[in-house]
């Protein structure tokens, strides 16, 4: 029994969801993919998987199983690479997990040469608005605002980023342009309820004041880009990073609202899981990440 086989296919069908797509990625029929798993599960004696007609679904040991099967053929893929030579070609797959609307402005268009460059890396965006487990969901890499406090990831600061308050020239012609900082106690937010960006807003001005304001709204959201759409609806004044509505101000759907006023930064980690040791191809992205990063001018400096 081909044990190094058993988890490969494993880790596919988890990572796929489908047998069928799971024997097509590996060129294999679909019931030598379903004999396989169903071996894997009788030696050790436990169900793997969850099976419904929506598809396969791992069970809590199967997410702990598969999290160790990830473990274990990245660290022998990395071995192997050693052996080859520090210049052997980068190939396999990098799971990164991003905000979505962070990971196309700017995640993207940093790794675009990279993966030219390596023909054999694929990348896959994970780009959920919720923080996930990246153990459990077997990701390489994450992007994450704002402090990290899960002990089992090791965090590479990036830089920091501002935000900066916006709306429509709609929702301003309804309910009047705020001229100090203390009048949008009186406005509807369109209001992000993750992280710090919910609740109570400390800005900072050009003169140096800091001023704390309790926000409001009848519109909330736990995505980025539902609440900019929300915003450009007319729904009320949003908290965005500058440099993600450029379209919107060139367009006019959006304008500033106090301009020069600015959120206290938030930073920018990459962090990972710290159960093993980064893979090449992984560890080559995080290093494009670390060097794109320290000259990007929308964020500042770490």
């Amino acid at each position: 029994m081909d044990r190094l086989q058993q988890l490969t296919v494993f880790r596919r069908v988890v990572e796929t969801g489908n047998i069928t797509r799971a024997a097509r990625d590996l060129a294999m029929s679909q019931p030598s993919v379903s004999r396989i798993v169903a071996e894997l599960e009788h030696r050790l004696g436990v169900p793997l998987l969850l099976r419904s007609p929506r598809g396969l679904t791992p069970t809590e040991a199967g997410q702990a199983f598969h999290a160790e099967t990830v473990r274990i053929l990245d660290e022998l893929e990395e071995a192997e690479a050693s052996l080859r030579g520090a210049q052997a070609a980068l190939s396999g797959p990098v799971r990164i997990a991003c905000v979505a609307a962070f990971f196309d402005a700017v995640l993207l268009p940093w790794l675009k040469d990279f993966l030219l460059a390596h023909p054999d890396v694929t990348l896959d965006a994970r780009l959920a608005s919720k923080q996930v487990d990246l153990i459990e969901e077997g990701i390489d890499l994450a992007v994450r605002f704002g402090p990290i406090r899960e002990q089992s990831l090791i965090v590479r600061k990036l830089g920091r980023i501002d935000f900066a308050l916006f709306a429509s020239p709609t929702y301003l012609e309804r309910a009047g342009t705020p001229e100090t900082p203390e009048e949008l106690a009186q406005h509807d937010f369109c209001r992000l309820t993750v992280g710090r960006l919910d609740g109570t807003l400390i800005l900072d001005g050009p003169d140096g004041r800091t001023v704390s304001v309790e926000t409001h709204g009848r519109f909330s959201g736990d995505n980025i880009d539902t609440t900019s759409q929300a915003a450009r609806l007319g729904l009320g004044i949003a908290l965005l990073a500058p440099w993600s509505v450029g379209e919107d101000l060139a367009a006019g759907r959006l304008v500033p609202v106090l301009p020069g006023w600015r959120t206290e930064p938030r930073d920018v980690h990459a962090a990972w899981p710290g159960t093993h040791s980064l893979p090449r191809r992984v560890r080559a992205v995080l290093d494009v990440l670390v060097e794109k990063a320290a000259s990007e001018p929308r964020l500042k400096a770490r």
